[in-house]
């Protein structure tokens, strides 16, 4: 006859639970040394906080609420194109930012246009019937729908 197989002492178990918590606490320690050390060496890498300083500036201009339009000659489908578009969401809330593409954009009074170089700013509202408002620096310029520009 077959004896009934007994389940492992307490104590096992105990030990394998504390084993599996103290390499999960050891693995978060490297994690966070990592992080650290890449956030000093990188601290910004896609100018998040300083399109919040420059955002900051009109953020009295365009009331709550107010849809805002957003281009970029820097692709979403790039993560610094994402980067800045989340940014700018971010930055002006509780504003909406809709990107051109999107099926009310085009309601927005005010568009917000984030380049990589310097370009013919100015243009690139035309292109879009927008006049340039304000050149807020580091190539982020905000423009406003050309039947209500003054």
């Amino acid at each position: 006859m077959k004896e009934p197989s007994r389940p492992a002492p307490a104590w096992r178990a105990k030990a394998a639970v504390a084993a599996l918590a103290a390499v999960s606490l050891y693995n978060a320690l490297i994690q966070f040394g990592l992080t650290d050390q890449f956030t000093s060496q990188h601290p910004d890498p896609y100018s998040v906080m300083g399109l919040q300083a420059r955002l900051s500036r009109i953020f009295d201009r365009i009331p709550p609420g107010e849809r805002v339009g957003y281009f970029s000659n820097v692709p979403f489908t790039e993560p610094a194109g994402q980067a800045a578009f989340f940014a700018a969401q971010y930055a002006l809330a509780p504003r909406i930012v809709l990107k051109e593409d999107a099926k009310t954009a085009n309601q927005a009074r005010y568009w917000l246009g984030i380049f990589v170089k310097q370009e013919d700013f100015a243009q690139k509202g035309r292109e879009r019937g927008l006049a340039l408002e304000q050149d807020l620096g580091g190539f982020v310029v905000l423009y406003r729908k050309m039947e209500q520009a003054q």
